[in-house]
């Protein structure tokens, strides 16, 4: 999984192609929590070449990024000079008990293999009441999307921890965190290239008013996850 997700970087990086997931959505989510605080210690788990780390260093806060691929890793460390970036798993992380105010993910629960140890993981380095802040695709639109795009089910390989709204919700209250979402336009240049060329379907989507849309009918699930006190 480690060589298969480095060797995604080093192609996507050869072609120019810096960012993997909406980031001006999820920087637009994390604005909208109001959940930073400057001062606030914060690790972001699958950071990529940690672009969101840099933008939160930028607000004040202590941003660390930790991801898989050390070659993601390698160009962020370039590309931001003075950025704490570490290769490590989103499965083992190396890092103290009640470490952290904020953990976030884009992208990276719908990945994982073993979900429920991550999560254990990330409940460990957060600090009583602290959030982990995440970004997910919602299994209902994801599966049929990627279906249809690829004519096929292989989008089970690479996304075999998809979850539903429910399914997200129950998991996470096992694992002790109180749950609560915000719904997203996923709208965006980055939302609408990986979309077929349809003119009319462009359009379509433009129209949506995807803020209104019940949970299960959300492209995305945005997720705030609070590690009770206790």
């Amino acid at each position: 999984m480690e060589d298969k997700d480095d060797n995604s970087w080093k192609a996507a990086l050869t072609r120019g192609k810096e960012q993997h997931g909406n980031l001006e959505v999820n920087l637009r989510f994390l604005e909208e929590t109001g959940l930073l605080k400057s001062g606030d210690e914060i690790l972001e788990v699958g950071c990529g070449i940690g672009t969101v780390v840099d933008w939160l260093r930028k607000k004040g806060c202590n941003a660390i990024g930790s991801d898989i691929a050390p070659t993601a890793v390698e160009y962020g460390r370039q590309k931001y000079p003075g950025i704490t970036l570490t290769v490590e798993s989103a499965e083992q992380l190396n890092y103290a008990d009640g470490q952290f105010d904020r953990v976030l993910s884009f992208d990276v629960l719908e990945h994982l293999f073993h979900v429920d140890q991550h999560l254990d993981e990330v409940y460990r380095v957060l600090k009583a009441n602290g959030h982990y802040l995440f970004q997910t695709p919602n299994k209902i639109s994801n599966a049929i999307f990627e279906t249809l795009r690829s004519r096929s089910l292989n989008w089970r390989i690479y996304h075999p921890s998809l979850h539903t709204a429910r399914q997200l919700r129950k998991r996470l209250e096992r694992h002790g965190f109180q749950v609560r979402f915000l719904k997203m336009d996923p709208v965006s240049p980055f939302f609408l290239n990986k979309l077929p060329k349809w003119k009319w379907l462009r359009r379509l989507v433009k129209a949506i008013p995807f803020e209104r849309l019940p949970l299960c009918m959300q492209t995305n699930l945005y997720v705030i996850a609070r590690k009770s006190a206790a």
